[in-house]
């Protein structure tokens, strides 16, 4: 039995990151660009609620290097939420009824799924970390011609999105999420014609946020195991995209 090819070629995070994709703009959403455009592999990737941190563009530029196409749009527009901000409801509450709604994000998303396609991208993804979960499978329900996409520490997901999505799922969620929500929400995405491409890795040793803004990935056992993640990204958008 061999290793996946995303095991032995994925390159490793580190701490002290220098970015290697570019900066531009769509419309007029500022974004970061990684990886050869012209690829027939697309990927929309959705930040955490911190916005442009290193980890984030130093796993678009892992992505970007083994052959995706990766647009990371600035959803909120140079105003993410602060580490202070997470401790007051009421901010939270008014950032999912403004800049973090769907509402305010589904043109982006449209428009930069158009963008990946008129790139050069036969197949097109999605990747949401934290609130960026909540949007992707809100985008797994209303969007068409998605292959799938990935949630990793994902937030606000409740129990009856799982029927919702249509196209596969992964979910990749920390010790601080419901485990057995995802495990009863996979159960049920077994039974969709797409079931069998669904897939549940949890991160039971790891917080929430680690492979995100809050993964010091100065620690080797946060970055060994934000590595892992990411491998589990690239093998479950290699498969979807084999084709």
């Amino acid at each position: 039995m061999s290793f996946p090819s995303a095991c032995c070629n994925t390159p490793p995070v580190v701490a002290n990151y220098t970015t290697k994709g570019e900066y531009g703009k769509l419309g007029d959403y500022d974004c970061y660009f990684a990886g050869k455009k012209g690829s027939k592999r697309g990927l929309f990737v959705n930040y955490d609620v911190f916005g442009y941190h290193p980890n984030v563009l130093q796993l678009c530029d892992i992505l970007g290097s083994l052959g995706f196409y990766v647009l990371l749009p600035d959803l909120l527009r140079g105003v993410p939420l602060t580490m202070a901000d997470l401790g007051k409801p009421q901010v939270l509450e008014e950032f999912m009824r403004t800049a973090g709604s769907w509402e305010t994000s589904k043109g982006a998303y449209a428009q930069g799924l158009e963008h990946l396609r008129n790139s050069g991208a036969t197949s097109a993804g999605i990747i949401g970390f934290c609130w960026g979960g909540r949007h992707v499978v809100t985008a797994l329900e209303k969007l068409d011609g998605l292959v799938g996409g990935a949630i990793v520490h994902p937030a606000m997901v409740n129990s009856d999105d799982f029927g919702k999505v249509r196209a596969p799922l992964m979910a990749l969620p920390s010790k601080d999420e419901d485990l057995q929500m995802y495990k009863s929400g996979f159960e049920e995405l077994k039974t969709k014609p797409f079931g069998a491409q669904c897939r549940l890795e949890s991160f039971e040793d790891m917080t929430h946020g680690f492979c995100g803004a809050r993964g010091d990935w100065a620690d080797p056992v946060v970055a060994k195991r934000a590595n892992n993640a990411i491998q589990f990204l690239v093998t479950f958008f290699d498969g979807l995209m084999a084709n």
